[in-house]
């Protein structure tokens, strides 16, 4: 038996017993690895994370209730029992934060925004920073099974696995299948002759390279080649097609994960293609309440995947994984003509995962539905605080992640507060 398959036998062992395994320590920041989980649209957090039952100026849904589990309070819904499931079931690991800016009502801004601090286009996003950041010890550092990416000036970092499986065929050479061109592909005894004549080549050039920059380019082409070379057996012991459904991608990134293959995962709910699921401009509540039943049933099998799940260390993923799961922007307050809601510059966000201060809910939102002052220390609301923006907790998950934001974000300010 392979060690993976042993430590993820006994993981799975003791949680079907009921017992979360236990660590000495928490993993250190550069082991920590990430799963951002982007939903395409523009939630409406009022369904699930904001509670704005009181106020005679936000439309809430018939039938919504209050509900707690441990610290946190959360909407309850007869329509989303996933959602109860959740907290009932992770309330303890995870972090609302509520009342976030965006400071935009366009999709494409908001989504920048959100996942970079800034509208530029040409920036990196947070989970390819943190990849990039120890791009050497992973063969795919950001693998992108779903959602938006920004790769910035770090696009070898990063890896899209294609709508339509285009690195499972590249892997396996089906690729070729999709040419106008009859094509005969190699065999695999052909394949692995050429590889070893490659990986000697790289490493001759290694050798013979005199200048400290010919000796650095040579190391990257010889590690790459390797990293090639490794990545075609990782088709034979995880699937990369994935899918379009947030069970699938779910399945893949903890393989990804579980292997060593990769640090950071980004999904897309309701799937990939840059499909607006959430954008209910009509019909808010019937249809929000589906994809947040449909979200939270997700996130509830990835839960269970990361739980028994070794990470190459042999603990559970789940206690080395932050589970980042976002939306670009909220939706107004008051419902429209059509019984949908429109764009709204304010939204929410929930991490599940460790070296957080979890089981509590940071920022709030006033009777108007617009983000509070919130004090970056503690993460609790303060009259005298900034506005909660986004760029914030980008600059704290750069921390956690053990980066130093101000490299990367100008005028850094993290929301430390959420830090354990």
């Amino acid at each position: 038996m392979h060690r993976r398959h042993f430590l993820s036998a006994s993981v799975t062992a003791l949680c079907a017993a009921g017992i979360r395994p236990a660590f000495a320590a928490g993993p250190a920041a550069a082991d920590l690895k990430f799963i951002f989980l982007f939903n395409n649209g523009g939630w409406d957090p009022t369904r699930v994370f904001a509670d704005q039952l009181d106020s005679n100026n936000v439309d809430m849904e018939p039938d919504a209730e209050r509900a707690s589990a441990g610290g946190i309070g959360y909407i309850d819904h007869p329509s989303r029992p996933s959602v109860r499931a959740f907290f009932e079931g992770y309330a303890d690991r995870a972090l609302v934060i509520n009342g976030m800016q965006v400071r935009s009502i366009a999709h494409e801004i908001c989504t920048m925004i959100a996942l970079t601090g800034s509208t530029s286009g040409t920036l990196p996003d947070w989970a390819t920073l943190i990849a990039a950041a120890a791009g050497d010890r992973y063969t795919l550092p950001h693998l992108v099974l779903g959602g938006p990416s920004f790769p910035g000036s770090y696009g070898t970092a990063v890896a899209r696995t294609g709508a339509a499986g285009q690195l499972e065929g590249l892997l396996s050479g089906r690729i070729l299948d999709q040419s106008d061109l009859a094509i005969d592909a190699p065999s695999r005894a052909a394949q692995g002759i050429v590889d070893a004549y490659l990986a000697r080549r790289g490493g001759a050039r290694v050798l013979g390279a005199q200048s400290s920059q010919a000796q650095r380019l040579t190391g990257a082409y010889a590690d790459a080649l390797g990293k090639a070379a490794g990545l075609k057996d990782y088709r034979y012991v995880m699937d990369f097609t994935g899918g379009a459904g947030l069970e699938a991608q779910a399945a893949v990134a903890v393989d990804a994960l579980g292997w060593g293959l990769s640090r950071c995962v980004t999904l897309g709910f309701p799937g990939a293609g840059g499909g607006l699921g959430w954008d209910t401009h009509a019909n808010n509540d019937e249809d929000q309440s589906t994809l947040w039943e449909g979200l939270f049933a997700g996130i509830n099998q990835l839960m269970g995947l990361l739980e028994s799940t070794a990470a190459p260390s042999g603990a559970p993923l789940s206690e080395e994984t932050v589970v980042v799961v976002l939306s670009e922007l909220g939706r107004t307050p008051l419902l429209n003509a059509t019984l949908g809601k429109d764009h709204w510059p304010y939204t929410s966000m929930m991490l599940v995962g460790p070296g957080l201060t979890t089981d509590r809910v940071v920022g709030a939102y006033d009777e108007g539905h617009t983000g509070l002052g919130v004090d970056m220390g503690s993460a609790e609301v303060a009259d005298d605080g900034p506005v909660l923006a986004v760029e914030a907790v980008g600059a704290a998950l750069l921390q956690l992640a053990g980066l130093d934001p101000a490299e990367h974000i100008a005028d850094a300010d993290p929301l430390s507060g959420i830090l354990a």
